[in-house]
């Protein structure tokens, strides 16, 4: 009976996950990926055309993760500058959990190299600035967010100020606890991105 090609993708991308967050993107290798997903070299090359598209593959799905918890947090209760600070917290958490997206997004190099992290995390800088651009595109509509702002402009500022609070917290360089600096950040962002009316 042969396996579905769904089924060996999906035990692929699992045993490069597996891989990629243990060993980092230099060290793991198609040889070990396909022997924990125990098919042939092959069967990769068949789902993927290079270890740097699975390596993506892992990231986008590391990253729909962290996307269904944010948006779960920017469909909240509140105004848009309430839901920003929600994601923020979201982010905070979740990138304090996944190393690996860490790792892309902060350029470490123990579990990414250096072209591939940079392709991954500008993969993931889009996505985050494009939720937030949204609640603020949103809250203008509401009225909470001021009418001349530029969702897209702001959401580039504030994703900078936000991963900045949160990447001082990771790397134990804070000199606030991060309930405190994300709090104040909240507050800041509040006044600077309210509607006045």
């Amino acid at each position: 009976m042969s396996t579905a090609p769904s089924e060996v993708r999906d035990r692929l991308i699992a045993a490069a996950e597996h891989h990629f967050r243990r060993f980092g993107y230099r060290r793991a290798t198609v040889d070990e990926m396909t022997r924990t997903a125990e098919v042939g070299k092959g069967s990769f090359y068949l789902h993927f055309p290079s270890k740097e598209a699975a390596y993506f593959e892992v990231v986008e799905n590391s990253l729909e993760r962290f996307v269904a918890r944010a948006e779960a947090a920017l469909r909240g209760p509140g105004t848009a500058p309430d839901r920003l600070g929600a994601l923020v917290a979201v982010a905070a958490t979740h990138y304090g959990e996944d190393e690996l997206l860490r790792s892309s997004l902060m350029g470490e190099d123990h579990l990414v190299d250096g072209p591939v992290a940079e392709r991954a995390a500008e993969l993931q800088r889009a996505r985050i600035r494009g939720l937030m651009a949204e609640v603020l595109a949103q809250g203008r509509r509401e009225g909470s967010i001021r009418p001349g702002l530029d969702p897209e402009a702001a959401a580039e500022v504030l994703f900078e100020a936000g991963w900045a609070v949160v990447r001082a917290d990771l790397e134990g360089r804070a000199g606030l606890p991060l309930s405190t600096a994300l709090d104040t950040l909240n507050d800041v962002v509040g006044l600077g991105v309210v509607s006045r009316a």
